[in-house]
């Protein structure tokens, strides 16, 4: 797997200390551990493989993998030098014993840039046949909002236009595709609102478009519907063995898409 790396800093004050994904789990290495906690590689790698005799042999195979670093030493000549690639696991266990407030301070900024490049990991991976619909249909909702405002600038006097509002619907067809984005101009006397939140608009004088007359006649229209309701259940009741409570189901919540005329 491509390696995976954060930048670096040299002060563990402002610290971002470089770590790498190899098979899918974060590392660092015994060399950027050592040039980081003030320490010589020899003393690292010596403190790594003492562990060897402390810890569980599957923990360490696991956390500390050997590995070759190059040295280019000029003239053509490259030196080959062990080192260690290190999980988290591995990290936590060869840093415990490092002391001192600029150690401190390096073990902080480890653990952090830990937990960032971790987090990246637990991204879920997005489809590309997802990615390329959702820009074909992003491009398609682009054009059909293009058309629209420039056939209500082209068809509107010089003031309609400018306050404008567009409905813009993503749906999917009766086979499951998505259909192709609309854009639908919204009239100045229409709303979409939800039936939860319509009541607390109207109370809070949001809707200043709405008239007395129009208020009122939608107040009349939900006590009729109010009444059918109550006797349709009235009638359902009446009926013999048909319980009272499976009268008239409530409706889901839904949305409202309203026009006062």
């Amino acid at each position: 797997m491509a390696d995976i790396t954060i930048g670096s800093s040299v002060t563990a004050a402002s610290a971002r200390p470089e770590l790498s994904i190899h098979d899918g789990i974060v590392t660092t290495t015994s060399n950027q551990i050592a040039a980081h906690f003030g320490k010589q590689h020899k003393a690292v790698l010596r403190a790594i493989r003492n562990l060897s005799g402390v810890v569980e042999e599957d923990f360490y195979q696991r956390n500390f993998v050997p590995i070759q670093t190059s040295t280019d030493l000029g003239m053509g000549r490259i030196r080959k030098d062990p080192a260690y690639r290190i999980t988290r696991d591995g990290f936590v266990f060869l840093v415990m014993g490092f002391i001192g407030k600029e150690a401190a301070a390096w073990k902080v900024a480890y653990l952090a840039a830990f937990n960032r490049m971790e987090a990246e990991l637990q991204k879920p991976v997005q489809d590309p046949q997802r990615i390329q619909l959702a820009q074909r249909l992003a491009t398609q909702a682009a054009a059909q909002v293009t058309q629209a405002v420039f056939d209500a600038v082209m068809a509107a006097d010089n003031t309609d236009w400018r306050h404008a509002r567009y409905l813009l619907n993503l749906g999917y067809d009766r086979e499951g595709q998505p259909s192709v984005p609309h854009a639908q101009p919204i009239a100045e006397d229409q709303m979409i609102v939800s039936f939860n939140a319509l009541p607390e608009r109207i109370a809070s004088g949001e809707i200043l478009s709405a008239t007395d007359a129009q208020l009122a006649t939608l107040a009349t229209a939900c006590t009729q519907r109010l009444t059918q309701r109550a006797q349709h259940r009235e009638k359902q009741a009446a009926k013999p063995g048909l319980p009272a409570a499976q009268a008239a189901p409530s409706l889901p919540p839904g949305t409202l898409m309203m026009t006062f005329r």
